[in-house]
């Protein structure tokens, strides 16, 4: 990719749009107790979990510390995340995607893959959905792009009446008349929302549905980035929630892309909701990977525009700097060479720390 199909991304990205766990009661004998039980709770705040250890004797005692907690698990308005994000998994993911070779819109490869997710999806429980347009302004001819996604909705919650977080991420690759794998451009970020989806599923919240979207066509057909040639499942997507009035009860969307640069520094987005990116800021300082957050500011079109489009907050979560002088990206160059599972693990903690403070600005 020259450097002026760069632009696409960039300077050529225009304007911002309008941004939018009781006790067992005992009797008291004359000889000496036995030991008192220990319990476990979870609190989690905006930036991080602490495991608290109780060791009362008097079950009353224990009764008042535990509705204390409580209470303050409630004020932090998210459920805790219990289990740890694991790179391992993630990054079999990834292999699996690559080992498919490159997987444009409308291929056997990414066919393959979107069974792939589905199958990944259902394995913890979620029960994927598929939504398929067809987009007649391709400028080559009429194409058809199949988004999946699901929705983590707590036992006994009415969905309905939740506001929505979506984490997306596109799992498309771009067409080139060579082998392009898309071993960060496509594959990390979906290999990272899978690991995700599989420690939201577990801990389901009362207070918001995660959607997490895997999308369809984000890659222009064209060489260069030029509208409205690009983001087609995004987009698409996002016209079917206003269709059915879901727009207004998404009060935020979190778009991962190109995070699996063995040099990870995600990219300052200019266009990004500036709440969510101090969210993703002060998570990021609390657990000691300020160092993976970059400091100059650019304009980065990606999927999140189409959410900004209806007006809700967005938060793009890329490294456009992707080897020397962005050489690897859009090239042969993109593979699992140039990614890291440490990367991997990076945005993976770093997106479940921020978790909770997510909930929270969705709640407000």
């Amino acid at each position: 990719m020259n450097e002026g199909a760069r632009a696409r991304r960039t300077e050529a990205a225009g304007p911002a749009p309008v941004r939018p766990e009781g006790f067992r009661a005992r009797r008291f004998l004359p000889r000496a107790r036995p030991p008192a039980p220990r319990a476990s709770f979870w609190i989690q705040d905006s930036t991080a979990k602490l495991v608290v250890m109780l060791h009362l004797h008097r079950p009353i005692f224990r009764a008042v510390a535990l509705a204390s907690l409580l209470a303050a698990c409630d004020a932090t308005g998210a459920a805790p995340v219990r289990a740890t994000f694991e790179a391992d998994r993630a990054w079999k993911h990834l292999e699996t995607q690559v080992a498919l070779g490159p997987r444009p819109v409308g291929s056997e490869a990414l066919e393959k893959l979107r069974v792939y997710l589905e199958t990944e999806l259902r394995a913890v429980g979620l029960e994927p959905k598929r939504e398929t347009f067809d987009c007649p302004e391709a400028p080559f001819g009429p194409i058809r792009v199949t988004n999946v996604y699901a929705d983590v909705v707590a036992p006994g919650a009415d969905a309905s009446k939740l506001p929505i977080v979506v984490l997306c991420s596109h799992f498309d690759t771009k067409l080139y008349g060579f082998k392009f794998v898309g071993a960060n451009d496509g594959g990390s970020s979906t290999a990272v929302l899978l690991e995700l989806a599989r420690l939201i599923a577990a801990s389901p919240s009362p207070r918001v549905v995660w959607r997490l979207l895997f999308l369809d066509g984000e890659e222009a057909q064209r060489a260069e980035w030029v509208d409205p040639d690009n983001r087609y499942g995004s987009r698409r997507h996002v016209e079917a929630m206003v269709k059915r009035g879901e727009h207004k009860r998404v009060k935020a969307c979190i778009v991962l892309d190109m995070v699996g640069d063995a040099d990870l520094v995600l990219t300052r987005d200019s266009y990004s909701d500036e709440r969510l990116f101090k969210i993703l800021c002060d998570t990021a300082k609390s657990i000691g990977l300020e160092q993976h957050i970059g400091r100059k500011s650019e304009q980065v079109s990606d999927d999140h525009l189409s959410f900004i489009a209806a007006k809700i907050p967005s938060l793009d979560l890329i490294d456009f700097h992707y080897g020397p002088d962005n050489t690897y990206w859009h090239t042969k160059e993109d593979t699992l060479e140039h990614c890291s599972k440490a990367s991997l693990d990076v945005i993976g903690r770093l997106v479940v720390a921020a978790l909770p403070a997510f909930e929270k600005f969705a709640t407000r």
